[in-house]
């Protein structure tokens, strides 16, 4: 303690925590992993135990405590997380999305067991999944390793909206029940039922065109991006041409992998590719147009992400959708 103190009065704060967090980086990886796992789960495991049994203020300081140990604990496992293959990280990456589907599996679930003791409390736990799924269910998919996620993206976000319609729908028919029961409510009850689940039916219907228009003009637009690459990369300087025709395709590529893949909602739903990732494209798409494909090594890597897209898409593609 008396070493960290004078360290910081010679070097000042800054200059400290510099000098402390270059002499954690040069201990090994698997040191940096068990400083990580004491600092991120004593805090948490604590926040846990008091959540029941102690103080409101003792549980708000140690839900703090909690979060700042699980920031400064990720920084301790950055390295170990690094020193992993490409495809051990999209596993680690992919654990939010299995505990979201897990974890709203389970909470659907009891919500239907409570339909026997309480039908309204069970129709609003229902709607609530439902609304909560389509305000936050999109930030749950992992962002790392786009292109390589890209066909999991594409297959997972139809399936995963229809589940989360048709849980909403569910609440909607328990809450029905109600008017059910009461004959002069029965007849337009039933009518009210009736078309809820054909709406839900059609709705469903149009979710998965969607999903396949969606793959079919990514297919088409990545492949004339690549063609208007290639074709400008042969032709001369002055081509304003193949220039214009390269940078109103990219144009079309572009909306539409910001398109929502499920819903045509611009606040909800699950974007083609993550916004960090379509910047980074942007950037070089368009360094790649300016330049004519002059640098070899970089108009290689962006034609193999654009094919990475195309692949994503192959196979369950509709042309006539």
């Amino acid at each position: 303690m008396t070493n960290l103190s004078v360290l910081g009065a010679r070097l000042g704060p800054k200059q400290a925590v510099d000098r402390l967090s270059t002499r954690i980086r040069e201990l090994s990886t698997d040191r940096q992993f068990a400083l990580g796992i004491v600092v991120a789960f004593p805090p948490v495991l604590a926040h846990l135990w008091f959540l029941r049994t102690g103080p409101s203020f003792l549980t708000g300081l140690l839900l703090a405590g909690s979060c700042a140990g699980c920031g400064i604990g990720s920084w301790f496992l950055r390295p170990w997380f690094e020193s992993l293959t490409g495809k051990e990280q999209r596993r680690i990456t992919a654990l939010p999305m299995i505990g979201y589907v897990g974890l709203g599996s389970l909470f659907v679930l009891c919500s239907l067991t409570v339909a026997s003791s309480g039908r309204w409390v069970s129709s609003a736990l229902l709607i609530a999944a439902w609304v909560a799924h389509s305000s936050y269910g999109a930030s749950f998919e992992p962002s790392s390793a786009a292109y390589e996620r890209l066909r999991g993206r594409l297959g997972r976000a139809a399936p995963m909206r229809l589940a989360a319609n048709w849980t909403g729908t569910c609440g909607l028919l328990l809450a029905l029940t109600y008017a059910w029961e009461r004959p002069e409510y029965k007849g337009s009850s039933l009518s009210v039922a009736a078309t809820l689940v054909i709406a839900g039916v059609v709705a469903s219907l149009r979710v998965l065109a969607r999903a396949r228009r969606l793959r079919t003009r990514l297919d088409e637009e990545a492949t004339d991006v690549i063609q208007k690459l290639q074709t400008l990369r042969h032709a001369s300087e002055d081509d304003r041409a193949a220039r214009d025709a390269a940078e109103a395709a990219w144009e079309k590529l572009r909306r539409t992998l910001g398109s929502r893949i499920e819903t045509g909602i611009t606040f909800s739903g699950v974007t083609v590719l993550p916004a960090s990732t379509r910047r980074e494209l942007h950037h070089a798409v368009s360094r790649d147009i300016r330049t004519s494909g002059a640098d070899q090594k970089a108009h290689r890597k962006l034609l193999a992400r654009l094919r990475m897209i195309r692949v994503a898409c192959a196979g369950r593609m509709d042309t006539a959708a």
